[in-house]
């Protein structure tokens, strides 16, 4: 190579005034961005994708239903099951078994309903094989079998996803006046929200319908489990929850269920101890036995 050619060569990398490294550093970053954005957008494509092609988990329902559980949507291993609170973290079996649930609800039906059934109910006798002690061993596998037992199960949202942070509001207000028919089909005398989320969104529904522009749940005007009239505190942040659960309970057509909302279930969701999980569902089972 002549030095000619050398120089040729090297005027190549030379630097030029008019690309200052400034521009060069946009430049690399705008690339950056743009390769970021690509793949950001790729995922979220792939998390849809991921989704798809699960099947949606169908409610179990029955008429003079005497407990409705109502969950926010089913996610992927209770899609794959095809059964309710299936993923092995989930407390909601535990829960239900702690709080001796199952049992209160037979005897809310006859106060001797498993001596008189025991013997000819096989399902009942794998529920409850102690019939002598106070324990009883359901799973997800049994959702739809104990539909017998007046107990039964609905989401709010019927698409599987795998969080319910995929679902947008749109959606989820939506699906409330499903949620609402099947309360009434089913004549729920317990309703149940597993999740504090799935209860705001029917309060942000029948804020709505109100014309109501500023509600939020707070520790002044909201509690875990049953939801009651408030009349020994005049504040109007309570007044106007009041109103709101006045105006929903005037669309069921039993007029006398009780509404309870539970904190979520979930193993990811730790707001509360399960000692303080457990005397919640405690008193929902007392309850349906007074």
């Amino acid at each position: 190579m002549n030095q000619e050619d050398l120089k040729s060569k090297l005027s190549q990398f030379r630097y030029k005034e008019s690309e200052s490294p400034k521009k060069r550093l946009n430049d690399t970053t705008e690339l950056r961005t743009s390769v970021t954005t690509i793949k950001k957008r790729k995922q979220v494509s792939n998390k849809e994708q991921d989704t798809r092609n699960y099947k949606d988990l169908q409610p179990s329902l029955t008429d003079k239903q005497i407990l409705l559980f109502i969950g926010f949507n089913p996610g992927i291993e209770s899609s794959l099951q095809q059964h309710h609170y299936a993923h092995f973290s989930n407390l909601f079996w535990k829960l239900f078994n702690e709080s001796q649930l199952f049992l209160k609800v037979l005897s809310r039906i006859d106060k001797d309903y498993i001596n008189k059934n025991i013997a000819t109910d096989k399902l009942l006798q794998e529920l409850v094989p102690e019939k002598d002690v106070d324990k009883t061993y359901l799973k997800p596998k049994h959702d739809f079998e104990i539909i017998k037992y007046r107990i039964g199960f609905t989401d709010l949202v019927l698409r599987c996803t795998k969080t319910a942070q995929e679902l947008s509001l749109q959606e989820k207000l939506a699906n409330i006046p499903r949620l609402v028919d099947e309360f009434n089909s089913s004549g729920s005398e317990y309703i149940i929200f597993i999740g504090k989320g799935i209860w705001e969104m029917v309060l942000k529904y029948m804020t709505n319908e109100l014309s109501i522009k500023r509600f939020k749940l707070s520790k002044l005007n909201f509690s875990w489990g049953r939801q009651e009239q408030n009349t020994e505190r005049n504040i109007e942040d309570i007044r106007t929850y009041n109103l709101i659960l006045s105006k929903f309970k005037d669309k069921l057509s039993n007029q006398s269920s009780k509404i309870y909302v539970f904190p979520n279930t979930s193993g990811l969701v730790g707001s509360l101890k399960y000692s303080e999980k457990l005397d919640l569902w405690n008193d929902l089972a007392n309850d349906l036995v007074k």
